[in-house]
């Protein structure tokens, strides 16, 4: 992993309200956050309900692999 390019996952609650704000509502996921040079470049938020599915485990891992990848230094 090069030293300037960091990736970061965080727990975080997406929130969605109407166009009145009478209604709300609240999604957990995981947000894979690309940093370089200490700016972020890149977010993506994968939503995770209560009970996670197979394609909930497989667009992490997608997510993942790709954010550990750009980690690496171009050759």
């Amino acid at each position: 992993m090069s030293a300037d390019r960091v990736v970061q996952l965080r727990w975080e609650h997406r929130h969605v309200a109407d166009d009145g704000g009478r209604a709300a509502l609240s999604y957990p996921g995981i947000s894979v956050v690309r940093r370089a040079e200490g700016e972020i470049v890149d977010r993506t938020w994968i939503p995770v309900g209560e009970e996670p599915t197979f394609a909930d485990d497989e667009a992490l891992i997608t997510a993942l692999h790709a954010a550990w990848r750009w980690t690496r230094p171009a050759a």
